[in-house]
């Protein structure tokens, strides 16, 4: 509402300095809402082949562990095109460890490693097993 000067009406409506108000803080709003967005798409996109990479490794260690020999041995690779984590690299480490005197066990380490945005990321995972 608004009441001119020697006037004794109102009229009804916003005034300027209102409705400037009004639009800043509705841009301030969609700004934020706008750049938590951005950040979560990016954040979705990362911890997709994040996922995928705790996945694969989480299986491969149990097929080694599961296996009936796991020779010492170093292997790394690229994965296929028809893979679900086609261009990603792996390495795996099967070592013998003695965490105890006497004791010996066998270490199954499996990496993967891949590039995105620029920057480089790895997941790493370790399993051990009774060596035969």
């Amino acid at each position: 509402m608004y009441k001119f000067k020697g006037s004794s009406k109102t009229f009804p409506g916003f005034t300027l300095l209102e409705v400037l108000i009004a639009l800043s803080i509705l841009t301030v709003a969609l700004i934020a809402i706008y750049q938590a967005f951005s950040s979560s798409v990016f954040i979705l996109s990362s911890t997709k082949n994040l996922w995928k990479a705790m996945t694969h490794s989480h299986n491969e260690l149990t097929r080694w562990e599961r296996s009936v020999s796991a020779p010492v041995s170093i292997a790394q690779g690229e994965f296929e095109e028809d893979h679900e984590l086609a261009g990603l690299n792996w390495i795996r480490e099967i070592s013998d460890v003695s965490p105890f005197p006497g004791i010996l066990v066998r270490k199954v380490s499996y990496q993967v490693l891949w590039t995105e945005a620029g920057k480089d990321y790895s997941y790493d995972a370790q399993i051990y097993i009774k060596p035969n």
